[in-house]
């Protein structure tokens, strides 16, 4: 059954009334609102990831996304909700990619391996470390507790893939996988060469699954 996360990370309008919006290149005002805030927040990850070449204020943002300096704030209260909305959606997109891995592998064997290759290959893309660096941040208390839930989330695929397993010491294996994919984080990113780490990991993790500790 497929899996969905994060639910709706649109937050309340804010500022003017909707008849003040802008002409609206969307068929609806509703999407064009989603459209605006799609582009504040892509805006924002572009900045963030400039490696602090660029500072992130309201302007920045806004010129990022093409709208106003003022307008910003007809979707968003604060630059800071803008920080919480990317981080809340960057953990979300990457739990529900990591379940839709797993969901395809064709046995849970292959499902623990699928698990393990889809956590370190988003890391390799440099995802990781965005949102590392942006958990790490003064995010709000609500921001918080949806990065926190989502790491749940990502665990209980594991969890759920090694039940199926019908191994005598699941634990011992959701405890080996874990570890392995929290060693390997940090050797994979955009500016270090991934694929030689992920398939020794796969390689790895298959080894872990095959293991009877019985023996």
């Amino acid at each position: 059954m497929p899996r969905t996360f994060g639910g709706s990370l649109r937050p309340p309008p804010y500022g003017k009334p909707e008849d003040d919006v802008p002409k609206i290149s969307a068929d609806t005002l509703a999407e064009h609102r989603e459209e605006v805030l799609s582009a504040l927040m892509e805006g924002t990850k572009r900045i963030l990831l400039s490696g602090g070449e660029r500072k992130l204020t309201a302007g920045s943002v806004a010129a990022e996304a093409g709208i106003a300096r003022n307008s910003i704030y007809r979707y968003v209260a604060s630059v800071d909700d803008l920080v919480d909305l990317v981080v809340a959606k960057g953990f979300a997109d990457w739990a529900a990619a990591v379940a839709a891995a797993v969901d395809e592998a064709p046995d849970a064997p292959a499902g623990v391996v699928a698990y393990v290759r889809s956590n370190l290959t988003l890391a390799a893309s440099g995802d990781h470390t965005l949102q590392s660096s942006l958990s790490r941040a003064h995010l709000s208390d609500g921001a918080r507790r949806r990065i926190v839930d989502l790491h749940r989330q990502i665990s209980a695929v594991l969890h759920d893939t090694v039940a199926r397993l019908d191994a005598p010491r699941p634990d011992l294996i959701i405890t080996a996988i874990e570890a392995l994919v929290g060693s390997a984080l940090s050797l994979v990113g955009p500016d270090a060469p991934a694929d030689e780490v992920i398939e020794f990991m796969c390689g790895a993790a298959a080894a872990i699954v095959t293991t009877d500790p019985r023996v």
